[in-house]
């Protein structure tokens, strides 16, 4: 999925996270959502090159490519 620096997702209630904020910038991405327990979570700096998704309840993000202030991302299961 292509996003842009500030664009929010809305996932399926089912995964229990808030809508994700997405902020792109210096190359990276910042993920920032919480749990339905109220968790706030923060994936800072997401990077092609980093080796691996990061994950939060059950769900994978990853960051496959960066340009500019848009990104490629992907969230699996």
């Amino acid at each position: 999925m292509l996003v842009s620096d500030g664009q929010t997702i809305k996932l399926n209630d089912k995964w229990g996270l808030w809508p994700v904020e997405v902020t792109v910038e210096d190359d990276s991405v910042t993920f920032s959502t919480g749990t339905a327990s109220g968790m706030q979570v923060t994936m800072s700096e997401q990077t092609p090159d980093q080796g691996g998704p990061s994950t939060v309840d059950d769900l994978d993000f990853e960051v496959p490519a960066v340009q500019g202030k848009k990104a490629v991302i992907r969230i699996t299961h």
